[in-house]
């Protein structure tokens, strides 16, 4: 059994970073299953270790007495299985999802899709790439499959060491989803395939577009493109770089009986060309669809800059109240960022924007609330107002009007409330209102006088109310003669004190100690 030892106790989050690291056996090779321990030497869980990568440990399970054995491997997989069937019921909807989201599902480093019968595992850790044939046979046994296909892409294949040559002339696969009928080409293209994380963000879109003039940039093998032509949708046209996934499009259109329009160009230029028509030739509905531009940490900035040039094109080439669908895949890009970089669009393109639909990947994309980088896709479809119809300023260059243009200062407005006027306005300031508290004279209240203008101290004072001070009102309480009251003598001079006293009970009785033993 191979240990790692952690600084600290349990991690919480599934990918655990070289710095927590404290030690590891000499053994343990990159790749292997290991034993996780706390600083104190107790076992807190089990992952796949792997020095040279920047995930230094993928956590599989926080139970040290679960170890992820092939048995535990089957009842994760059933479980992942049974969720898409039996909960949310999705062969009644299509035959493609995505059988088991990583993390989401407890599998961290592993993703598999379904489409039809043939499963395709895109493996993120080379832990998993060790154990392919025993997971190939559990995914075959477990969910069916006549096949699994491998995948890793090129940025996995660096990190994690490790490479998996792509299957040539590989048959293609048709799958239904909501009515629509697509062939996906699992050995090649984007992701494996085919977005199964839009669908049911297509099927929405789909029932917007209806009557409408749709066009789909980037479109990829047109899966909006398709759908919204399948739904009724006036005319669509689809564009991509990708020439092989362009031609795709047709034959897609093709298999649903259904006129797509599709172009090879690139999509930045398209959107140029269309802000200067007429509003009437025009979009009603446009969809964009980009690639994942923010790879790591160091590209977000450059990833955050092109969203917002994308998305201003998009609001100046469709027609006014016209609809915009578009999104990110990008996990490093959240929810927040991405909505202020629309936000910035709408402000610097003068074009007002009502949000309608929110949303991410379906129901199959499940997130871990310890990994919420898991839900990396987000959709918006809005609808934008045209030209003037929002606020905003040009020369902001994306980061939204300047104070100036977002209305009055707090101190500039008037009327009461919140909309009251700066303290300037408002009345002299104290300065200049009158004298201080100080230096006014008068009566009592707030417009006395100063101390030191309203006569001699308490000290110094005669009479009632200015009566001398303490020395000169006569002996204190403790040196007054006479019976009781405030000016009896003090305590000393008034006779003995209770525990002294002699006589019977009540007040003068003698002290406890003197009246025999207590009770």
């Amino acid at each position: 059994m191979k240990d790692v030892t952690l600084r600290g106790g349990a991690p919480v989050h599934p990918h655990v970073f070289s710095k927590r690291i404290l030690r590891a056996d000499r053994e343990v090779n990159d790749g292997d299953l290991v034993r996780v321990k706390g600083h104190d030497g107790r076992p807190v869980g089990w992952g796949f270790a792997h020095r040279q990568s920047m995930v230094a440990l993928r956590m599989l399970t926080w139970n040290p007495d679960e170890i992820p054995d092939e048995l535990w491997l089957r009842e994760r997989v059933r479980a992942a299985s049974e969720l898409r069937k039996l909960v949310l019921d999705l062969p009644s909807v299509t035959n493609a999802w995505r059988e088991m989201h990583a993390e989401g599902d407890g599998l961290s480093g592993l993703v598999v899709d379904r489409y039809a019968d043939v499963g395709v595992a895109s493996l993120f850790s080379l832990g998993w790439h060790r154990r392919f044939k025993e997971l190939e046979r559990v995914l075959c046994e477990e969910c069916g499959f006549s096949d699994v296909v491998p995948r890793v892409d090129q940025r996995t294949a660096t990190h994690e060491g490790f490479d998996w040559p792509q299957r040539e002339g590989g048959k293609e696969i048709e799958i239904e989803e909501n009515g629509v009928r697509y062939v996906v080409n699992p050995h090649g293209g984007h992701k494996t395939g085919f977005f199964l994380d839009q669908r049911d963000n297509r099927l929405l879109i789909s029932r917007l577009a209806k009557g409408r003039t749709v066009f789909d940039g980037m479109t990829y093998t047109g899966g909006f493109a398709v759908a919204a032509a399948k739904a009724g949708a006036s005319s669509v046209t689809a564009m991509d770089l990708d020439e092989d996934a362009v031609s795709q499009v047709g034959r897609n259109a093709k298999r649903n009986g259904v006129s797509v329009d599709f172009e090879h160009g690139d999509v930045f230029d398209a959107l140029r060309g269309m802000k200067d028509k007429p509003a009437s030739e025009r979009p009603e509905v446009l969809i964009i669809d980009p690639p994942k531009w923010a790879k790591d940490r160091a590209g977000l900035g450059g990833a955050l800059k092109r969203y917002g040039d994308l998305n201003r094109l998009a609001l100046e080439a469709v027609q006014p109240d016209g609809l915009v669908c578009t999104s990110s895949c990008s996990g490093l890009v959240s929810e927040s960022d991405f909505l202020n970089v629309l936000r910035a669009a709408s402000f610097d393109t003068k074009r007002s924007m009502r949000l309608l639909h929110i949303a991410g990947a379906g129901a199959d994309h499940p997130v871990a609330v310890n990994f919420p980088e898991g839900r990396y896709l987000k959709c918006v479809i809005m609808q934008v107002g045209g030209e003037g119809s929002g606020p905003g300023t040009e020369e902001r260059g994306g980061r939204g009007p300047r104070r100036d243009d977002r209305g009055p200062r707090r101190d500039d407005r008037g009327g009461g409330g919140y909309d009251r006027s700066r303290r300037d306005d408002r009345g002299p300031r104290r300065d200049d209102r009158g004298p201080r508290r100080d230096d006014r004279g008068g009566g009592g209240g707030y417009g006395a006088p100063r101390r030191d203008d309203r006569g001699p101290r308490r000290d110094d004072r005669g009479g009632s109310g200015g009566g001398p001070r303490r020395d000169d009102r006569g002996p204190r309480r403790d040196d007054r003669g006479g019976g009781g009251g405030y000016g009896g003598p003090r305590r000393d001079d008034r006779g003995p004190r209770r525990d002294d006293r002699g006589g019977g009970g009540s007040y003068g009785g003698p002290r406890r100690d003197d009246r025999g033993p207590r009770r």
